[in-house]
């Protein structure tokens, strides 16, 4: 019976062993993908603890002298196998390292980070693109086509990385609604494009990204609390340069966004605006002048309150536009 038992588990023993080899090969392929490489280390990982039990049950039954010898054999075979999945785990942790420089906000952590990879003696060229900072894409979708610009020319167009690799980061850059939209597929490097061809029709119709800057122009709130004025300047320049990066000419719209935009901004700002546009003889809706303006005004305010020590407002904050007058025309 023992003889019997022994006898499984050397068959048992030997399918791991073939098993680890082909697991080996294939960790030395240079032609196999970096996730590829990681799944198979991991089953390595596996069979070798399992080749370790099986070898000990194997034990119970030698004497002494066949112990000596089987153990020498054990021993070196699963030290060629450790040597192998050592040298990839190093070679995996640039990779990792790149992937969490990659996703990483806190300047403290991108430095750290930075040195590692350093250590690690990562290529010029990945610390070189994966330093750009490529912003989570949530599916606001005036937000799109910088994301997708940046994501395009940092990952999908590096001819350095495999199409899973690019997979795997383009699902890593995205959460909530675009995160759920493509969930249910699987990372793989066949479904790449499908997975960019869904986002790209869910979100990057152009016309439709237009549309949402504009709507957010023309829908401003105006402010309460002055603290909040550099934040509605920041946005409200933020996406009059996204409709011109877009090719849309915000001319077009001038007579609509100046008023739009001014309503959102303190009485005072919008006075101030209208007796410097006649003192420089300018367009009261000049959109381009304005944004000019209201950048020195914003600046001017905060240094204001700065130097009180409070936030308490240059300007009483209550919107009006009952001195702004713009000619109207037809467009």
């Amino acid at each position: 019976m023992s003889s019997e038992k022994l006898s499984i588990l050397k068959r048992k023993r030997t399918t791991l062993r073939t098993t680890i080899t082909k697991l080996s090969t294939k960790l030395n392929d240079p032609n196999s993908t970096q996730a590829e490489k990681e799944f198979d280390a991991e089953r390595l990982q596996i069979k070798l603890n399992e080749l370790t039990l099986a070898d000990d049950e194997i034990h119970d039954f030698l004497n002494d002298q066949e112990y000596s010898e089987d153990i020498i054999q054990c021993e070196k075979y699963s030290e060629n196998a450790r040597l192998i999945l050592k040298r990839m785990l190093m070679q995996a942790r640039p990779f990792c390292l790149v992937a969490e420089l990659a996703a990483c906000q806190h300047q403290t952590a991108y430095i750290t980070l930075q040195r590692q990879m350093l250590r690690y003696k990562v290529t010029y060229i990945y610390i070189y693109i994966y330093t750009v900072n490529i912003n989570t894409f949530y599916g606001e979708i005036e937000e799109f086509h910088s994301f997708w610009e940046r994501f395009e020319n940092c990952i999908d167009k590096n001819e350095s990385l495999s199409q899973i690799d690019k997979h795997v980061f383009l699902r890593g850059y995205l959460d909530a609604e675009a995160k759920r939209l493509v969930d249910g597929i699987s990372i793989t490097a066949d479904t790449y494009t499908m997975t960019k061809e869904i986002l790209k029709s869910k979100y990057g119709n152009k016309d439709k990204i237009i549309q949402a800057h504009l709507d957010y122009l023309e829908n401003l709130t105006p402010i309460k609390d002055p603290s909040a004025l550099n934040e509605l300047y920041i946005d409200c320049n933020r996406r009059l340069q996204a409709l011109d990066a877009l090719g849309e000419k915000t001319q077009s719209y001038e007579r609509i966004l100046a008023p739009k935009i001014l309503h959102a901004f303190p009485h005072e700002i919008c006075r101030n605006w209208v007796v410097y546009a006649k003192r420089e003889n300018l367009a009261e809706s000049d959109v381009t002048k304005l944004m000019k303006f209201l950048s020195e005004e914003v600046e001017g305010t905060i240094t204001a309150n700065n130097i009180k020590g409070s936030l308490v407002p240059s300007y009483p904050i209550k919107s009006s536009l009952e001195n702004f007058n713009v000619h109207s025309r037809p467009i």
